[in-house]
């Protein structure tokens, strides 16, 4: 199939998205699945158009929503009027919980919620927002800084941090796509959190690893030193609270999508939401924060997931021939290695070949 959306917004207007979104329609989901295998170019896109979802229906309050829930409720069942829906502006976010009543009531509120926005966006009405400090983090690159409290950042490569101007003065909080290393600044009176799309982080002086990147499926936080609490915002809010040298994973589990049309996935699936203690070498050095020291570490990982991290640490963008390649299994660390010594070493111990196709395309084939 041809991609033809260029923009977020383009998605954002397409029914069927919606339902992709939401997972409620199958007929849906097993489209966007198969646009996804068939349009590999697009999968940045596709988890930008996802985020801003997921961050857009979330930004309404509980009780507005609850309450916009029961109007449609009673329209689908007949009873009134189809209701008005008003955007909340106010920047409040809370988990909900969707009632079973319907699960088209539920589409038919994302669609208006998704349309209202569009045009509330398109009208540019002026409001008073405050600043957005934002950091990035191109592909190939890693960043050092430090927040106005004292709090020490490292910025992986492919990742987005931004915090609002009133950082440190009545909050600490910052938003993460991607990876980062917080070595966090005491404060008791204001706790530090990182908020990504599936957990909140919550820490009074913490060094930690938060990763939570668009286009995987996955989201992890390590802790290094003193504690932190972790909220599952898919699992109802259920609140884990982290030790040294524990971590927690929580792993986006795709349905209704047809086996016949998608390439095999790993199937071992980590347990959701539990914590677990980190693997430490025998030097003591953590994989999960190897990258801090510049150093590429992984262990008993497929080949697709080291590729996310090969295309982020040299800016490449590795492509699969084969699927059985994808899940070829490694064990390695490299320090400063270019990108085909990692690619040599790595094929000394499964079989498989390897070509560039310009100056950033690898293709991996056997």
């Amino acid at each position: 199939m041809q991609s033809k959306y260029r923009t977020v917004e383009e998605l954002l207007k397409e029914e069927s998205f919606i339902n992709y979104c939401l997972r409620n329609n199958e007929r849906d989901v097993h489209y966007w699945e198969t646009f996804l295998v068939e349009n590999p170019g697009r999968k940045d896109l596709i988890a930008d158009a996802v985020q801003e979802y997921r961050l857009l229906f979330t930004a309404l309050a509980q009780s507005d929503l609850d309450e916009q829930l029961t109007l449609l409720k009673n329209k689908v069942e007949g009873n009134e009027r189809a209701p008005v829906i008003e955007l909340n502006r106010s920047g409040n976010r809370r988990t909900v919980a969707y009632p079973r009543f319907t699960s088209i009531a539920i589409a038919a509120l994302a669609i208006l919620t998704v349309g209202l926005y569009m045009i509330w966006k398109s009208q540019r009405i002026p409001v008073s927002q405050p600043e957005r400090v934002q950091y990035v983090c191109k592909p190939g690159e890693r960043k050092s800084f430090q927040f106005p409290d004292g709090t020490q950042v490292i910025l992986n490569a492919g990742s987005e941090l931004y915090l609002n101007d009133k950082y440190a003065k009545n909050t600490r909080e910052v938003f993460l796509k991607g990876e980062a290393f917080f070595e966090v600044r005491h404060n008791a009176a204001v706790p530090f959190i990182v908020h990504t799309a599936s957990m909140d982080v919550k820490a009074l002086g913490t060094a930690f690893n938060v990763k939570s990147y668009n286009n995987e499926n996955k989201t992890e936080a390590v802790l290094i030193r003193g504690l932190a609490e972790v909220t599952l915002k898919k699992d109802n809010n259920r609140k884990l609270l982290l030790h040294p040298d524990e971590k927690v994973l929580w792993t986006e589990i795709k349905t209704g999508v047809s086996p016949a049309t998608l390439p095999p996935v790993d199937k071992t699936v980590p347990e959701q939401g539990v914590i677990k203690p980190v693997k430490k070498s025998d030097n003591g050095d953590v994989k999960e924060v190897a990258w801090v020291q510049n150093n590429l570490a992984f262990e008993d990982e497929p080949f697709e997931e080291i590729a996310y991290q090969l295309n982020r640490w040299y800016n490449v963008n590795i492509q699969f021939e084969a699927n059985e390649i994808r899940q070829y299994h490694f064990t390695a660390t490299f320090k400063k290695e270019k990108i085909e010594q990692v690619l040599e070493i790595l094929r000394t111990s499964k079989r498989f070949n390897y070509r560039f196709e310009g100056d950033k395309e690898i293709l991996i084939f056997k």
